[in-house]
């Protein structure tokens, strides 16, 4: 019984450690990330959202596609505005404008796709990125710790949310 009891403390250790430096998990729980933390993912996301649209208008054929594109740009083009403004207001250091390793390699491998798989591969990509995305916004806006990021979240969350909509629409028609 002790044995179990050790082992048993040893796995929960680990498991709790795991889940403070593992953001996306708190998210899909439901738990706000650090501010640090989601300024950082925000900002990283919103820079992906851009640069992956900008490439879809550059590289699709599909009036769908394209479509979406250019509301992605406008919107998240629109987001950077704001998210400045709030950190501004917040008096929080913005973070490097670059992507982070995990969505330079998606948008890596989206640029080195045929023209006949990319238009799937975009959906595919946005469809994951608005996921995980509007996650991160509803747990801070629920329960960040900064009360004007919070405001920023609550106040882009429905502009996310309608792409996710919409993203999903589009993914749903070509499976």
């Amino acid at each position: 019984m002790i044995r179990f009891a050790f082992v048993f403390a040893i796995l929960l250790a680990i498991a709790s450690s795991a889940s403070a430096v593992d953001p996306p998990t708190n998210q899909a729980a439901g738990l706000p990330a650090p501010t640090a933390t989601f300024v950082a993912m925000a900002a990283a996301g919103n820079l992906f959202e851009i640069q992956s649209s900008e490439l879809a208008l550059r590289r699709s054929h599909s009036g769908a596609v394209r479509e979406f594109a250019n509301r992605m740009v406008t919107d998240h083009n629109a987001a950077a505005a704001k998210f400045k403004q709030a950190m501004a207001d917040a008096k929080l250091t913005p973070p490097a404008e670059k992507l982070d390793a995990k969505h330079q390699a998606i948008l890596d491998d989206l640029k080195a796709k045929d023209d006949a798989l990319f238009d799937r591969a975009y959906i595919e990509a946005q469809y994951n990125a608005h996921v995980g995305t509007v996650a991160l916004f509803q747990a801070y806006a629920k329960g960040g710790e900064n009360a004007r990021m919070k405001a920023f979240a609550a106040d882009v969350l429905p502009t996310l949310q309608g792409h996710l909509d919409h993203v999903t629409k589009m993914r749903n028609a070509t499976h």
